[in-house]
């Protein structure tokens, strides 16, 4: 990841939900397995993909993230009774709304996998930055919130 990266390119900033018992273990297992991270995402632990919220997104990019992923258990092995066909729905119907208003519905990555797949964490990851590096700034959509400290 660091050798596609130049100095003058900036690296996406890139906001990540991760299922607790899937992504988040998943994560971990990255993480003690030495795998080459970028350093500019920041994880926020959800108890299912299914409860992130299209105004989470949302408000993330209005902070400064460049990228958002959801990030849940395999479909079909969700402790919550499938409750992550939910966030499909959800994630696919906020695309459209990212594609309406001008961010893309690239910038947003919903992706499925199990705690055993630190690698898979990993590469996936990576792969989200290697496709948010080239898109335009979002500076026009990215408003401080009253009171809020901006996504760094």
């Amino acid at each position: 990841m660091n050798s596609q990266m130049t100095d003058k390119t900036p690296s996406p900033r890139v906001l990540v939900f991760a299922c607790r018992w899937c992504a988040l273990v998943g994560a971990d297992a990255a993480g003690r397995g030495k795998a080459e991270l970028p350093a500019s995402f920041r994880l926020i632990p959800v108890e299912c993909a299914s409860m992130v919220e299209p105004d989470s997104v949302l408000r993330a990019f209005a902070s400064g993230a460049d990228g958002v992923a959801v990030m849940g258990c395999h479909l079909g092995g969700c402790r919550f009774n499938d409750a992550n066909h939910v966030a499909v729905k959800r994630m696919e119907a906020l695309g459209d709304l990212l594609d309406t208003v001008g961010i893309g519905r690239r910038r947003l990555l919903l992706s499925f996998g199990t705690a055993h797949e630190g690698r898979q964490f990993a590469e996936v990851l990576e792969a989200f930055f290697r496709e948010l590096a080239p898109l335009s700034s979002l500076a026009a959509w990215q408003k401080p919130l009253l009171n809020q400290p901006s996504f760094r």
